[in-house]
């Protein structure tokens, strides 16, 4: 059994693979602190950890040694590459492009090579085209649909009270519903133009805000675990037997 952790800007989401493929996901808030919160996962004990960790190199230091010893194994961190399995980034330095988004394109191309354009929707709206070679043709990093709402609300003077989440592609009525529809208009637009812009069958959208986008994105398809599956992807790829 491998034990798959994608540790993000806000909160862990743990799953354990076998030869079935990924079963029993589960999300953990961290807080700030991933080696803390990792005392919340189970404590059977895996074959085989892998960790896609967005958090930094001082956190990675942490984060292996509590896994080490919480269940005496070594994690094996995925790293960006420029090259795997066929697809090839647009980056000069490719250690700047995050794991999180490297291992969305990787489970997209070794699952069926093709182009295709995917999101991840977190703390961060990111946007990443592939094109039918496999050659990565950039993407954008924005902000993410709760860190919309934050920079609004942070940078005017109006009082709102709670903003809720009934989202729509509509307009708003009341201040609540302007800055709530803003920040979701923007995420949306975003997407869209994208997708306009690099046109492909596939555009799949994941993270933690893909439910509530991807109903208004009708030829977008939602993964939420695309990181978990990436990960699963490499951690095969790099096994004995492959």
């Amino acid at each position: 059994m491998i034990l798959l952790l994608d540790i993000g800007n806000s909160r862990i989401k743990a799953a354990r693979a076998g030869s079935g493929g990924i079963e029993a996901v589960s999300a953990i808030a961290h807080a700030g602190d991933p080696a803390v919160a990792l005392q919340q996962l189970p404590p059977e004990k895996p074959q085989h950890i892998a960790v896609a960790n967005v958090t930094g190199a001082a956190h990675e230091q942490q984060i292996g040694a509590a896994l080490q010893a919480r269940y005496g194994i070594a994690p094996a961190f995925a790293r960006t590459q420029a090259s795997c399995g066929g697809l090839r980034l647009a980056y000069a330095q490719p250690e700047r492009l995050g794991v999180d988004r490297w291992l969305m394109m990787l489970a997209l191309w070794r699952e069926a090579a093709g182009p295709f354009g995917v999101a991840g929707a977190g703390t961060a709206l990111t946007y990443d085209a592939v094109d039918a070679t496999g050659q990565h043709l950039g993407g954008f990093i924005a902000a993410g649909l709760g860190t919309h709402l934050q920079a609004v609300l942070g940078a005017t003077r109006f009082g709102t009270g709670d903003l809720g989440q009934q989202y729509s592609d509509g307009l708003g009525q009341d201040t609540e519903a302007c800055v709530r529809q803003g920040a979701f208009l923007a995420c949306l637009g975003a997407l869209e133009h994208a997708a306009r812009r690099h046109p492909a069958a596939r555009q799949v959208i994941s993270g933690g805000d893909g439910p509530l986008l991807q109903p208004w994105l009708p030829a977008w398809s939602a993964r939420p675990q695309l990181v978990l599956e990436g990960l699963l992807a490499w951690t095969r790829m790099n096994s004995p037997g492959g």
